[in-house]
């Protein structure tokens, strides 16, 4: 099957939702779409994604102790949006001690896999993978700032980033001149 992040984008699932599935102890994330019919609604696969993996919070440094920023704009000033994400996906997986040995997390080609497949980290009550790494670092202004505020939030939240809100704020500062 294809790497998921290269065929869909979140825009192709306006209603659609990951769906864990529990399979002999393991869990597995698809992406479903409900269908609904005169009387009931039934879940279609739209997409499978990977094994999902759980991790606990290992350390809860803030992300300018991280970055070891004493100026948290200074180093927003100083970095371009794509730097900053990954700097916040390495804090990510650092807060919560995932291995590099283990998976194998390419964030220039973002792909997060491990053994070759594609994964899925569920972080923070949201779903770190190829696919939602992909609609954060491809973000795209529709050209109207209060929406793509809403879209740049919630693809921080799917890929299981809790940013600062001044980052955040930072990021979408530098995306929205560049795009908007």
């Amino acid at each position: 099957m294809p790497n998921c992040a290269s065929v869909y984008k979140a825009a192709e699932f306006k209603m659609a939702f990951f769906r864990i599935k529990r399979i002999k102890g393991k869990e597995y994330i698809y992406i479903v779409e409900n269908e609904w019919r005169k009387k009931s609604s039934r879940q279609k696969v739209k997409a499978y994604i990977g094994r999902a993996y759980r991790f606990d919070l290992k350390s809860n440094v803030d992300f300018p102790q991280y970055m070891n920023a004493q100026n948290i704009e200074e180093y927003i000033n100083n970095n371009q949006e794509g730097t900053i994400i990954k700097d916040l996906v390495r804090w990510e997986l650092f807060k919560f001690d995932i291995s590099k040995e283990e998976f194998s997390i390419d964030l220039n080609n973002i792909k997060i896999q491990k053994s070759s497949k594609n994964i899925v980290f569920l972080i923070n009550d949201g779903f770190m993978c190829g696919l939602t790494s992909k609609n954060l670092f491809e973000f795209k202004s529709q050209g109207d700032e209060q929406i793509d505020a809403h879209s740049l939030a919630r693809a921080f939240v799917e890929a299981g980033i809790k940013l600062p809100q001044e980052v955040f704020i930072g990021i979408f500062g530098k995306l929205y001149k560049t795009t908007g």
